[in-house]
Formats: structure tokens, sequence, C-alpha cells
């Protein structure tokens, strides 16, 4: 095994590949393993949290389950809405911008069904 590979940036990152592939139960459980890794410096804990939750809602969504990926997605946004613009090279505003008219579509009940944002980088 990779000396880097149980770093919570190791997880992180395989976290975000797996949401960006669709792969968002994967995505949660990455993440979640990032969080449980950090250091002494807790201040990204909300922030792993936010995107785990984002992950949720979509994994809620492919199965059909409208009112739980809802509640997910608020909390996704209530977690990352502390963080600025860009956090960790993510370009979390614009990801936090995705999510809020993810959660538009689901709360007006659109016919077709939102497509699953994409966590991009600067």
């Amino acid at each position: 095994m990779d000396a880097d590979a149980d770093t919570s940036d190791s997880h992180f990152r395989r976290g975000v590949d797996y949401f960006n592939g669709g792969a968002f139960f994967e995505a949660h459980e990455e993440l979640e393993d990032a969080m449980n890794l950090l250091d002494a410096d807790q201040s990204d804990w909300d922030f792993y949290l936010g995107l785990l939750r984002a992950a949720v809602a979509n994994h809620k969504l492919a199965d059909g389950a409208l009112d739980s990926a809802i509640v997910h997605l608020r909390a996704a946004l209530k977690f990352l809405a502390p963080y600025g613009d860009r956090h960790r090279g993510m370009k979390l505003r614009e990801f936090r911008t995705a999510l809020t008219v993810q959660l538009d579509r689901l709360m007006t009940r659109a016919e077709d069904p939102p497509a699953p944002p994409r966590i991009e980088f600067v």
C-alpha cells in the first residue's frame, strides 16, 4: 500500500473522484475516512461533512428517495456555508450554487431530475 494512502487528503481526493464518477456511496465512505483522519486541527470537519452529505443526497436521489435527498442537500449547504469560495483548492462557490439549483429543482418537483453537481478545482 502506498505510504500516502491513509492520509486525510488522499481519502478526500478519492472521495472527489468517486463523487464526480457518480459513485456516491463510495464517495461518502472516502469522505468519512478523510474526516476520521483529520489531525488535531478539526477546522475542516464541517467541510468534509458537507461534502459527505452532498454525496448521500445524490445517492438517495439515485434511489428515488426525493424527500431524503432534500434533507441531505439542505444539510450539505448548511455545513459548507461557513467556508470561503475557494477551499482546499476546490471551487466551493460553484459547488454550493450547483447544490442550490439541485435542491430548488427537487423542491419544485421539476419534471426532469436535476443532474448531480461536479466537484472542480481551481
